[in-house]
C-alpha cells in the first residue's frame, strides 16, 4: 500500500521543473567525443573557472573596502576604473561559461539546476554583476549617492557567496577530497535554514509569553504608585525599570538579550526588582532563565545538529565520497596486513595461521571485520584459483567480500537460490518417477533394464533426501531472515527513540 501511495503521488516541484527544464527536438550541438565537450567537462577547465570566481570575489572585496574606507575618512570616493574593467572581463567570462554549458547540454538542459546544481545561483550573480557594470558606466561618480548603484552593490555578497559554494566542486576528485570538510560545513549550514525559521518562531512565541506577563507586572507596579503623567528623573529606579521593561516590546527585547548573551541578566534582574518588591516578576524571570538555558537552548542545539546530520546523510555526493574513502582506508589496512603476513610473495595457509597467533595480528583482522576463529575456511574462501596461495589482489577482494556478518540481502539471495534449487530438484524427481514407472512396467525385460531401474530408484531416493535437506535449510534461512528483519526493526525503533 505504501508503494502504491508513493507511485500515485504527483511529482514534487512540478511547476519549477516545467519552468526550468527545456527540451528541443534537435540533435546535440557537440558530439560525445568532441573537443569542446571534453574541454568543458575537463578538470583543467573546472580549475580555471574556480580561479575566475576567486578573482572576482577578491575584486568585490577590494572595491568595497576601498570605497567604504574613503567614506569613513571623509574623502571623495574615487572611480576605481581598474575594478570596472576587471568586473567587465569577469562578467564576460561567466556569461560565456554559462552559454558553453547550455550548448554542451543541448537539446535538453536545466536553466536553474545544471550539472553542478548551482546554475541558478550563478545566474543571479551574473545578473547582479551586469547591473553593477551598467551602473558604473552610467553613474561613474555616484558610488553611494546614486540609488541604482547603491541598491545593486548591496547584492555584491552574492558573488562572494558564489566562491564559497563553488570552491568545494572545483578541480578533480583529489582536490575535492582535500577540501571535503569545507563541503561538509557548507552543506550542513545550508540544511539548517529551514530549522532556523521554525526555531525562531518558537523562540518568538516563548518571548511573547514571558514578555506579556512581565509587561503587565511592570505596568501594574508603575501605575499603582505613580500618577499617569509623572516624569521620572533619568537615574531613578522608575526610569531604569521603564527603560528595560516598559512595554511588551521592551520586555521581549530584554529577554532576547538575556537569551543570546547580549546583556547581563543580573543587571536586568536588578532593574526589574529595584523599584519595588516584585515577587511575581522575579519568579517569572527566574523561570525564564532556567527554561532558556537548561531546556530551550539545548533542544535547539540538538535539533540543529540532527538536521545537519540528516542533510549530510541524504547528500548523494557526500555519501559517495564517504563510502569511497571508507573503502579506500579499509583496503589500505588490508594491504598493510598482507604485507605483514608475506615476505614479498603469496601467503600460504600456514603463514596466515602463524601470523594470527599474535594478539595484535588478531586485533588487526578483527578491525577488518574478519572471523579469526576459522582461519582454514577463511583461507579457502579467499583462494579463488585453488593454488594454495593468496596474492594481494585475492586477499583484498576476499576481505571486501567476507567482512562482517551475513546481512538480510545475503540471506535473501540465499533464500532465492534455494527456492530455485528446490524447484529444479522437484522437477527432476518428477521426471525420474516417470522414467521409473516406465521401466518398472511388467514386460519382457532385459537384465540391463532391471539394473537401470534399480539405479534410478537409488538416485530417486537420494534426490528426495537432498530435497528434504534443502527444504529444511530453506526453513532455517527464512527463520534467520525473519530474525534479521526483526533486529533491524528494533534498531530503527531505538534510533527513533534516541
Amino acid at each position: 500500500k505504501c508503494v502504491l501511495d508513493v507511485l500515485s503521488e504527483p511529482p514534487r516541484n512540478q511547476l519549477v521543473e516545467q519552468l526550468s527544464k527545456f527540451r528541443f527536438n534537435a540533435s546535440p550541438l557537440f558530439a560525445e567525443d568532441s573537443k569542446v565537450r571534453k574541454i568543458a567537462t575537463s578538470k583543467l577547465y573546472s580549475i580555471m573557472r574556480g580561479i575566475a570566481v576567486m578573482i572576482d570575489t577578491a575584486s568585490v572585496i577590494a572595491e568595497t573596502t576601498a570605497s567604504t574606507d574613503a567614506v569613513a575618512h571623509r574623502q571623495v570616493v574615487p572611480r576605481f576604473e581598474m575594478f570596472w574593467y576587471i568586473a567587465l572581463f569577469m562578467c564576460s567570462f561567466f556569461i560565456l561559461d554559462m552559454v558553453l554549458a547550455l550548448a554542451v547540454e543541448f537539446p535538453r538542459f536545466d536553466l536553474f539546476v545544471g550539472r553542478t546544481g548551482q546554475r541558478s545561483f550563478n545566474l543571479f550573480a551574473i545578473v547582479q554583476q551586469t547591473l553593477v557594470i551598467i551602473g558604473m558606466f552610467n553613474f561613474p561618480d555616484g558610488r553611494f549617492t546614486s540609488t541604482f548603484r547603491s541598491v545593486v552593490h548591496r547584492f555584491s555578497f552574492l558573488r562572494v557567496l558564489r566562491a564559497l559554494v563553488t570552491l568545494p566542486r572545483m578541480g578533480g576528485k583529489r582536490l575535492q577530497q582535500s577540501i571535503g570538510e569545507l563541503y561538509i560545513m557548507i552543506r550542513a549550514l545550508a540544511g539548517t535554514l529551514q530549522p532556523l525559521v521554525w526555531c525562531s518562531c518558537m523562540c518568538a512565541f516563548i518571548l511573547s509569553i514571558f514578555g506579556t506577563f512581565l509587561a503587565e507586572s511592570v505596568a501594574r507596579q508603575i501605575s499603582r504608585l505613580n500618577p499617569p503623567t509623572e516624569v521620572f528623573p533619568e537615574e531613578s529606579p522608575q526610569a531604569m525599570l521603564l527603560s528595560d521593561w516598559g512595554g511588551t516590546r521592551r520586555c521581549m527585547y530584554s529577554l532576547l538579550m538575556t537569551m543570546l548573551g547580549g546583556a547581563d541578566w543580573g543587571d536586568l534582574f536588578n532593574t526589574l526588582t529595584g523599584y519595588e518588591s516584585a515577587t511575581d516578576s522575579a519568579i517569572c524571570f527566574f523561570v525564564f532563565i532556567c527554561f532558556t538555558f537548561i531546556a530551550l537552548l539545548n533542544t535547539v542545539t540538538a535539533v540543529f545538529i540532527q538536521c545537519a546530520f540528516m542533510r549530510l546523510e541524504k547528500d548523494r555526493v557526500f555519501a559517495v565520497q564517504r563510502e569511497v574513502q571508507e573503502k579506500r582506508d579499509y583496503l589500505m589496512a588490508a594491504k598493510e596486513a598482507f604485507e605483514h603476513m608475506s615476505d614479498g610473495g603469496n601467503v600460504l595457509q600456514k603463514d596466515m595461521v602463524a601470523y594470527l597467533q599474535d594478539p595484535e595480528a588478531r586485533a588487526a583482522f578483527q578491525r577488518l571485520e574478519l572471523d579469526t576463529d576459522q582461519v582454514e575456511k577463511l583461507f579457502l574462501l579467499m583462494d579463488n584459483d585453488g593454488s594454495e596461495g593468496i596474492n594481494l589482489q585475492e586477499f583484498m577482494t576476499g576481505c571486501l567480500r567476507l567482512r562482517g556478518t551475513a546481512s538480510c540481502v545475503h540471506l535473501e539471495f540465499l533464500h532465492q537460490d534455494l527456492k530455485f534449487a528446490i524447484k529444479a530438484l522437484a522437477d527432476m524427481v518428477m521426471m525420474l518417477e516417470d522414467q521409473n514407472e516406465i521401466l518398472t512396467t511388467p514386460r519382457s525385460e532385459s537384465p540391463s533394464s532391471v539394473k537401470q531401474a534399480q539405479q534410478l530408484g537409488i538416485l530417486q531416493r537420494g534426490l528426495r533426501l537432498l530435497s528434504d535437506q534443502l527444504k529444511e535449510l530453506d526453513i532455517n534461512v527464512q527463520e534467520g531472515l525473519s530474525r534479521c528483519q526483526a533486529d533491524i526493526a528494533v534498531h530503527e525503533g531505538l534510533s527513533r527513540c534516541q
